[in-house]
């Protein structure tokens, strides 16, 4: 009987030490993760970037989170866990800058893109030029993305009015009413464009309107990720920049 209970004792011993030597569970992102936050326009390339960046990192996983670009800061503002962030403008990058997310970040420009009037396939409602938007139904992003503030712009410029725009959060929301034909023009990124012309979408370069920069930042929590640091890196070299001119991005000025 004691010989049993020595065994008895030894074994509930080994269970606590186990139990104590347990390593409590973490929801936080692995170290490898890196959270990026970057306009919607990048959402066609991101798959590309991603497998390359795991080719050179093994083990790394790039997790996107696309959105208009002010959206996107508006959430970093608000607590969202965000590694990296690429902006569709220098103005709401400089607006990320100035938050406590962001203290002691240098951005970078890793490229450009330019803003130009789609066209659904077919172009049914016979539109050459800016001064036949009039009457027509078209997307636009709204004021504060940069793909809307460039477009109203445009229209300002021009002096025109939109009858009853179609107003979107963001430029993957306008090119999807462009490629669905729910709207006869939209105004996009050329390489919006582009990713849609297999669909038949058509687009007008629009006189006058100089590319947009895309520049990239470090948050605090991503300078202390090694990954995040190391895909900030990678990001302005040879192979990305190669995909990101192969997707119809700009080089960076």
């Amino acid at each position: 009987m004691k010989k049993t209970g020595v065994l008895i004792c030894a074994a509930l011993l080994t269970i606590a030490l186990s139990s104590c030597a347990k390593e409590p569970e973490s929801t936080a992102p692995a170290a490898s993760d890196v959270q990026v936050f970057a306009a919607a326009s990048m959402k066609p390339v991101a798959e590309e970037l991603s497998e390359a960046f795991r080719q050179d990192h093994e083990g790394a996983e790039l997790v996107f989170n696309f959105g208009g670009s002010s959206d996107l800061v508006r959430q970093i503002e608000q607590g969202a866990p965000a590694d990296l962030l690429i902006s569709a403008d220098n103005k709401n990058m400089d607006k990320a800058l100035a938050g406590e997310d962001f203290q002691g970040s240098v951005p970078t420009v890793i490229a450009t893109n330019r803003l130009v009037l789609a066209l659904p396939s077919g172009n049914p409602a016979h539109i050459s030029s800016l001064q036949d938007l009039p009457g027509k139904q078209v997307a636009i992003c709204a004021r504060e993305v940069p793909c809307g503030t460039i477009a109203h712009q445009v229209l300002d410029e021009h002096e025109l009015d939109l009858d009853n725009p179609s107003e979107e959060a963001n430029v993957a929301d306008v090119a999807t009413k462009i490629s669905t034909g729910e709207v006869d023009a939209g105004f996009v990124y050329s390489t919006d464009a582009r990713a849609l012309s297999n669909k038949g979408v058509t687009s007008m370069d629009i006189e006058g309107v100089k590319p947009n920069n895309y520049p990239e930042a470090l948050t605090v929590q991503g300078k202390d990720n090694p990954t995040a640091v190391a895909f900030a890196e990678w990001l302005r070299g040879e192979k990305a920049q190669r995909i990101l001119a192969d997707h119809g991005f700009g080089p960076a000025k």
